[in-house]
């Protein structure tokens, strides 16, 4: 879509919208021919290697529907992660090559995704002008909405033009509703803050003074409106003051997942701004009402422990296809000598064997996720010869927790705090 505004006495500007739906072949030629492209010794692997990978993995469109098998021989898959890059990419080759020289050098053409915003000179036709751009490719069109009460709406932000310069406020569809999170919903208080927040400092980024008070207005009166309070509206509005304000923002690299509950909030509270805590949105109307089915306990899924008969370290590892059939792969590691296992390792530096008559399981029936992760517990807590941490390496404090939960568990202790439960269900929310 095109949306154009007049622009000062000499110029008029536009906010053109593709519809696109491109071809693979047409895409890959003409993204090929990148700008500035680095020769090979700046890549990990030759360009031509890189651009045949790219490819493949374009043509390679395949999905199944109603039990048939398809290939999408046109567009690309939506959400493939090449697919956004590559349609910017494709644009940007068209613009370079074709659509800058029809909107000509007094023009000033501004992209984002598939809005465009172009300021062009007063008497240009517009129409004219997108007749020639949607001739460029027959897979690109463009549609135009011009300029209305010197207003233009461009992504969400409503454009006003004056006689001298250009002000800004936050723009809406007709069709917005207001139907944000209500203030009694299930979702954690953060979550609730955070979109208000959210809110805030989008008015205090778009707006221009003499409309940043009634976006202000209307953001606390739609939230008031699903039962918000106003002073914790308008706390929350000092906290998007505050951190627009700030020069160079902490960025901690530490994150930490939580549940929705009071523990959670004071864990917040006590890590301050030295670790980034989110909580997950708990369980669904949907989680609550379906059948769950029973899924069936695997025998074969174990943890085991295979001690030092010369000291007192330990093995600790885990397996999908059976302790027994694990332990005999090991034997045979230690009888060949493959110093991959951490157990020849040992026994070449401190001339030890493993005592096999005591190797035991753990846990046994657990999923692939919880079994690595109770690995990843005991080789953190425990002495012991392994060489590496397991799939996830885990703080001494969350492994010692996941144990803790795992032994209640196994008890049939009902008292465990939900962090505990939470701990093996969502490991990668205890990494530090």
């Amino acid at each position: 879509m095109c949306k154009a505004m007049w622009f000062y006495p000499v110029k008029k500007s536009c906010d053109w919208t593709t519809k696109n739906e491109i071809e693979n072949d047409d895409l890959m030629e003409l993204s090929g021919q990148s700008r500035g492209s680095p020769v090979d010794d700046e890549l990990p692997l030759p360009k031509h290697h890189f651009i045949s990978l790219v490819k493949l993995c374009v043509d390679f469109g395949f999905f199944v529907f109603a039990g048939d098998e398809y290939q999408q021989i046109s567009g690309l898959a939506m959400g493939s992660p090449l697919s956004a890059v590559l349609a910017c990419l494709f644009m940007e080759t068209l613009e370079r090559d074709h659509y800058r020289d029809i909107i000509g050098r007094h023009s000033t053409w501004l992209r984002y995704v598939d809005d465009v915003l172009v300021i062009v000179p007063r008497r240009s036709c517009l129409h004219h002008t997108l007749t020639r751009l949607n001739s460029v490719h027959e897979k690109i069109q463009f549609t135009v909405e011009e300029e209305e009460d010197q207003k233009l709406p461009f992504l969400d932000t409503l454009i006003h033009r004056g006689d001298e310069d250009l002000r800004f406020s936050v723009y809406r569809k007709p069709t917005n509703k207001d139907d944000y999170i209500h203030y009694y919903s299930a979702n954690s208080n953060n979550t609730k803050s955070g979109v208000v927040i959210g809110f805030f400092l989008r008015a205090l980024r778009i707006c221009s003074p003499e409309f940043l008070e009634s976006e202000v207005t209307y953001v606390i009166d739609s939230f008031m409106k699903h039962k918000y309070p106003k002073g914790l509206l308008l706390n929350l509005r000092k906290k998007a003051e505050n951190i627009l304000s700030r020069s160079n923002p902490v960025i901690s690299s530490n994150f930490l997942v939580l549940p929705p509950c009071n523990l959670s909030q004071a864990i917040s509270k006590y890590f301050g701004n030295t670790m980034n805590i989110a909580s997950t949105s708990g369980e669904k109307i949907h989680d609550l009402i379906r059948e769950k089915k029973q899924q069936k306990s695997n025998t074969d899924s174990a943890v085991y422990r295979i001690p030092c008969s010369g000291c007192d370290m330990a093995y600790y590892g885990e397996t999908g296809r059976g302790f027994n059939t694990r332990i005999c792969e090991h034997r045979a590691d230690v009888r060949h000598h493959r110093t991959s296992n951490s157990m020849v390792v040992h026994v070449d530096e401190a001339g030890h064997l493993p005592n096999w008559e005591e190797a035991e399981t753990i846990h046994e029936g657990l999923s692939k996720h919880k079994r690595k992760v109770m690995e990843a517990a005991y080789i953190a807590t425990e002495k012991n010869m392994n060489t590496a941490s397991g799939r996830f390496k885990l703080s001494k404090v969350a492994a010692a927790i996941i144990r803790t939960s795992a032994r209640s568990r196994s008890s049939g202790d009902s008292s465990t705090p939900m962090l505990y439960k939470y701990a093996v269900y969502s490991p990668k929310c205890m990494y530090f």
